[in-house]
């Protein structure tokens, strides 16, 4: 949930996986930020309860007198993030007292604390299971917009990345947070203008959600949540041209992973002592003797296998879905090769030594049935060799 400071404490960070969210240092305000006094504290709050559109002017004189620089910090996260992500009712209101307090120190803190708590949300592990983080990050998506685009200010893309954010969302899994967060922000742009349509900034953004419609098999609730942005903005989702990044995106940390499974593994012909695999059937190998006399599994490893496989790969394999990412990651498609190998000498050589097995149990089986009265041993040896 949120904490005194309008962001999820009670869940835990999801390594950061939403990274397109950067807030920008802390305005300098000369002198340390700190927390106004309990009594300070209370005159200040008590006006901003009390603030309503007939008494604007006089509450924010009120706040104006007690607040000092060193309170700016304090005064954006616990007054106006913490009520921007519970109150969506209040916007407008609280963005002309912010107006009306013509702080542009005070202005910037409070982005920053937005875009703080912003991350925060995003990244807690709870917000994907928990319908009030989810609203709480909407409203806080509402409120970013309110303070930016509405204004006609734009969101640097040193602040924000929405394409990459959707890119982080699809990749990981987490595009019920993502995309619901995006279209509230975006929402904003339709009172702009600057940033309503046909603005290149929006739809280039909008380009990806399609994308995301088109392709990514969304939920209801987030189509729905695609489509809402899209009437706010008079757009149709049928006649926007989608983008065609996502499917040229690889999986975060998937080249690395690979690349650490291939450094344990003996990739190649020279693969070392292979009879592990081998020796899977070996127990098999040995009951199966004792039960059916002179037969014996037979011991084959990856050192037997005389084909190029990797050129065999190489000249034969043909992909579909992943070409275009192997295209563009085309260490990916190396990797994906010799690992494919290494599987190939493992396990090939464990059903070629069972196939073996069962043959010659199958032959010697049919001959003693068929000898099995014939008194004369040559006369078994020439039908060997027939």
């Amino acid at each position: 949930g949120l904490g005194p400071y309008g962001a999820g404490d009670s869940g835990t960070a999801a390594s950061h996986v939403f990274q397109s969210i950067r807030p920008s240092p802390l305005p300098d305000l000369g002198e340390p930020c700190t927390e106004p006094s309990e009594d300070a504290k209370d005159k200040i709050q008590f006006a901003v309860n009390n603030l309503a559109r007939n008494n604007l002017s006089e509450k924010t004189g009120e706040v104006d007198k007690m607040l000092q620089p060193k309170y700016f910090i304090w005064f954006s996260q616990d007054i106006m993030v913490k009520r921007a992500s519970q109150e969506p009712n209040y916007h407008a209101l609280y963005l002309q007292f912010v107006e009306a307090l013509n702080r542009p120190d005070l202005t910037r803190c409070i982005l920053r604390e937005t875009l703080v708590s912003i991350s925060r949300l995003l990244n807690a592990e709870t917000t994907p299971g928990s319908s009030r983080d989810q609203g709480y990050l909407k409203n806080l998506g509402a409120w970013l917009g309110g303070i930016t685009l509405a204004r006609n200010l734009p969101i640097l893309r040193e602040n924000v990345s929405f394409k990459d954010l959707l890119c982080e969302g699809y990749n990981s899994n987490r595009l019920i947070v993502a995309i619901p967060f995006v279209c509230k922000v975006l929402e904003q742009a339709a009172r702009s203008t600057i940033f309503h349509p046909p603005n290149p900034w929006l739809m280039s953004i909008m380009g990806v959600l399609a994308e995301l419609y088109d392709t990514a098999n969304l939920k209801l609730k987030l189509t729905f949540e695609i489509e809402v942005l899209c009437k706010a903005l008079t757009l149709d989702v049928k006649d926007i041209q989608p983008t065609a990044i996502l499917g040229s995106q690889p999986m975060r940390g998937a080249v690395d992973a690979l690349t650490a499974d291939l450094a344990k593994a003996a990739i190649g012909g020279d693969t070392g002592d292979t009879r592990g695999p081998a020796g899977a059937g070996a127990p098999a190998a040995d009951a199966a003797g004792t039960l059916a006399g002179a037969v014996q599994m037979p011991v084959i490893n990856g050192a037997d296998i005389s084909v190029d496989i990797l050129g065999v790969l190489s000249q034969h394999a043909s992909f579909h879905t992943a070409e275009s990412l192997f295209a563009q990651q085309p260490t990916m498609k190396k990797i994906f090769y010799m690992l494919t190998e290494r599987m190939i000498r493992e396990i090939i050589p464990i059903h070629v030594a069972r196939s073996i097995y069962v043959a010659v149990s199958c032959t010697r089986d049919t001959i003693q049935k068929d000898f099995c009265g014939e008194p004369n041993e040559e006369n078994v040896h020439r039908a060997a060799q027939v």
